[in-house]
């Protein structure tokens, strides 16, 4: 495959360059074989793809870093959404099949090789990548943040587009898909440079996003979710006490579903030791589970005998 990459690379840069070009009267390709001679190839296919990137229209090839951000595939519904983002992204696509650059499967607009796709990618510094994050996951999550309104919006905007069909995506309501994406967006960015209220804001999206994965038993990118909100509110998370809680609920939650105990004994731990008994009672007693499952009996007995003793009953040990 990497050959036949390079090969049709090599010849789009060619006819692009105009050392290979077409001959009406002769009814076939014609080449200057000096110039040939002197074509500088590169060692690799991915070398002459970010070539011929770099050759592009800094218009164009912005937008095919945009869809560089998301992976090897997009969708016709998430497009509608980037349009708003980046005008004429839509009308680009046909643009970049003819090139080769992409393939279309029905409504799916996927890069024709994943080197194609690395390459629009890595053609970003690593700072305006971040940036590029960062923008795209504020973008989609304040369009599409999980509000009751948010939800009518999606079917107005999808009913007017004449996409009502693509409300529910790959059996998941749309809202919920793109809270996700979102969040994919937003966790690429990292946390560098970012401020306290939009940390929040993404954590909030996170725990939608996870109770979302959670609610269709997709327990491992639910725990994903979870885990990238706790990191966004930082070591002073407790100060957000119910959005923490319901995060490191959410972490003990899918972590004790995936049989991953000690992640359910660090997280349920911290919840135990940061808010009061009553609040943490349910954490605990999954946190007791836990030990007991791995057989950590010696740490389970007297935690279980302190929680009876602060709960006011007497229990005689002898």
């Amino acid at each position: 495959v990497g050959h036949a990459l390079f090969v049709m690379e090599l010849l789009n840069s060619l006819l692009r360059d105009s050392v290979i070009t077409y001959s009406s009267r002769e009814c076939r390709y014609t080449w200057d074989e000096c110039r040939t001679c002197l074509v500088e190839t590169g060692e690799s296919v991915a070398e002459l793809i970010s070539t011929n990137l770099g050759n592009m229209p800094s218009e164009t090839l912005e937008k095919l870093q945009t869809l560089s951000c998301f992976g090897i595939q997009s969708d016709d519904s998430l497009l509608q959404m980037l349009e708003g983002f980046q005008k004429g992204i839509i009308s680009s696509i046909d643009g970049f099949v003819e090139q080769g650059i992409l393939d279309r499967a029905g409504p799916l607009v996927i890069f024709s090789h994943d080197l194609i796709q690395k390459a629009a990618y890595d053609s970003m510094p690593l700072d305006n990548q971040r940036s590029l994050h960062l923008r795209l996951g504020q973008y989609l999550g304040e369009n599409i943040d999980g509000s009751p309104l948010a939800v009518v919006s999606v079917t107005k905007v999808f009913g007017q587009l004449g996409l009502e069909d693509q409300i529910f995506h790959a059996g998941r309501n749309m809202t919920s898909t793109l809270i996700s994406i979102a969040c994919d967006q937003a966790n690429s960015a990292g946390l560098e440079g970012i401020s306290g209220s939009t940390r929040v804001k993404f954590a909030l999206w996170n725990l939608s996003a996870g109770q979302g994965f959670a609610s269709e038993s997709n327990f491992s990118a639910a725990l994903y979710y979870y885990s990238n909100g706790i990191n966004f509110l930082g070591p002073d998370c407790w100060l957000c006490d119910h959005l923490c809680l319901e995060l490191h609920q959410g972490c003990v939650l899918a972590s004790f579903a995936l049989g991953e105990f000690e992640h359910v004994e660090t997280y349920a731990s911290k919840v135990v030791e940061s808010v009061p008994f009553e609040d943490s009672l349910d954490m605990l007693i999954f946190l007791m589970r836990a030990l007991t499952l791995s057989g950590k009996h010696s740490e389970c007995i007297p935690m279980g005998l302190d929680a009876v003793k602060r709960l006011g009953l007497n229990i005689p040990l002898t």
